[in-house]
């Protein structure tokens, strides 16, 4: 296997580094193959990838071609490329995209040569860290975001406008590299200023402002626009608004799922928000990372997505270490699956008439057994007796069949928290736009479950908090729901304030 080393690069000036979106270099031609079949152009860098430009060209013989570009040898995990089509050996002028934790670039199959190459970016992260000319400073100094317009009170702006101007300025001691509104990249002058035009929808849109500097670090801002054409302050819960803690949690991981609209199956009223809200309170409550928050909602949220996280390799997996606290949310239908009497998540694109085809909760909780964490909590927003949470069937041709299911068992480290019994409705609580539970989770979240006010609210606190408010509110709606608890750290301490 041949070791490439790109050996030209070009020198930006400090303006450039210090401000510009990507860092662009070239790298001049470097020659896969004495022929002139291929060669690499430039690389462009930014704050999550190498970016690798690659030009083909014809020889004498034969085209040159690749079968496979691998970024991680040891999982096999594949690059993004764009412009190519490896199948089809399609394409002459493409970027493969390399992320920046990888230094490595594996290209595999190249034409009949029969062999392959490794391309080592190690230079150039190396040069991005020093890219301000200044070798071995010390930066724990996160970027400053100022918004200008629109003006935001309590973390809402109004408007009955179709679109809003964003407008702003960024700020670092060593420069900026990235920036981005609602995960979108957003160009930034000299002066590093910003300005986007944003579409809204009529309702609540969900703006975050996140700024990256030239040294990895990520400051977010976000805040709420309402379009006035429908929604009011009135059709805000009193448990939207979580409480901005000063903890931080680096290591925490989460994964939420909500599914309001169904390919196959009625409506989980609130499922959106119940997740949407949940997500916020992981963020300024619990001091968790956004970009830790694995979030999929309604036709995001399919059978593919269940396997890709929760898998025994999947990106849960690869995410969690020792150090890790995990939280699982979920809001959307569960489903009892008859002959065997087991219980399933039921994805996006799952019809619950087949609910075996969906994502079994025992495998769920085999699979979370197996990852390294410090602690696993898990939410379920869901039920699992065949209703729905407005007293439909989730069954065609039939009503509600209240089916009971087996219990299930989760490892030591792990608290499952769902919903309702087995064979009882999980309903939705229409004065507060919630689930019924998870508008009591997030109200004990706020302090509410603090029962000895000391400040913590452990496990137990929050089940028994949930326990008298959950049944109690179902029963004034005349149904019966008794949220359960899985697990046996009832002590472990969810959230300090």
């Amino acid at each position: 296997m041949k070791r490439i080393l790109f050996t030209s690069i070009l020198i930006l000036s400090f303006n450039q580094l210090l401000f510009s979106q990507e860092m662009v270099l070239n790298i001049g031609r470097v020659i896969l193959y004495s022929d002139n079949n291929a060669f690499f152009n430039r690389i462009k860098i930014t704050s999550e990838y190498f970016m690798i430009e690659i030009k083909l060209k014809y020889g004498q013989s034969y085209p040159v071609s690749f079968d496979e570009f691998l970024v991680d040898t040891k999982n096999y995990l594949p690059a993004k490329v764009e412009g190519y089509n490896l199948g089809n050996k399609t394409g002459t002028d493409f970027w493969v995209y390399v992320p920046r934790k990888y230094k490595t670039l594996y290209i595999n199959g190249i034409n009949a040569f029969g062999n392959n190459t490794t391309l080592d970016l190690s230079p150039y992260d190396e040069y991005v860290k020093a890219r301000t000319g200044i070798k071995g400073i010390s930066d724990n100094e996160k970027p400053k975001i100022s918004l200008d317009v629109p003006i935001v009170k309590n973390g809402f702006s109004r408007t009955d406008e179709q679109t809003v101007t964003i407008e702003g300025k960024v700020s670092d001691n060593l420069g900026i590299l990235s920036f981005k509104i609602n995960n979108e990249l957003v160009k930034i002058n000299d002066e590093v200023n910003f300005k986007q035009r944003i579409k809204l929808k009529l309702g609540k849109n969900p703006i975050v402002l996140q700024a990256t500097d030239i040294n990895d670090n990520v400051t977010t801002y976000d805040f709420v626009i309402v379009r006035d054409d429908i929604i009011t302050s009135e059709q805000f819960s009193d448990v939207d608004f979580p409480k901005e803690l000063s903890g931080n949690n680096e290591n925490g991981v989460a994964v939420v799922f909500g599914i309001e609209e169904y390919q196959y199956a009625p409506k989980v009223t609130y499922a959106y928000s119940d997740a949407d809200i949940f997500r916020e309170y992981l963020v300024k409550s619990f001091g968790f990372k956004r970009e830790n928050i694995y979030f999929r909602t309604n036709e995001r949220a399919t059978k593919g997505e269940f396997d890709k996280v929760f898998s025994q390799n999947g990106w849960l997996a690869k995410q969690a270490t020792a150090k890790s606290d995990v939280v699982i949310f979920y809001a959307g239908h569960g489903a009892p699956e008859i002959k065997s009497e087991s219980a399933y998540l039921i994805p996006y694109d799952i019809d619950p008439n087949y609910s075996s085809t969906g994502y079994a909760l025992q495998e769920l909780y085999d699979n979370l057994g197996k990852i390294q964490a410090k602690s696993i909590t898990v939410f379920l927003d869901a039920c699992f007796s065949g209703g729905t949470r407005n007293n439909q069937s989730l069954f065609s041709e039939s009503r509600p069949v209240h089916l009971k299911v087996k219990g299930s068992i989760v490892s030591d480290n792990t608290v499952v928290f769902s919903a309702s019994a087995n064979n009882e409705i999980s309903s939705g609580y229409s004065q507060k736009l919630h689930g019924l539970c998870t508008y009591f989770v997030l109200k004990g979240f706020n302090g509410d479950a603090d029962g000895n006010k000391d400040e913590k609210i452990t496990v137990e606190e929050l089940q028994n908090y949930l326990s008298e408010n959950v049944s109690t509110q179902a029963k004034k709606m005349g149904r019966e729901q008794n949220p359960q608890l899985l697990g046996k750290e009832r002590n472990r301490v969810l959230l300090k304030y």
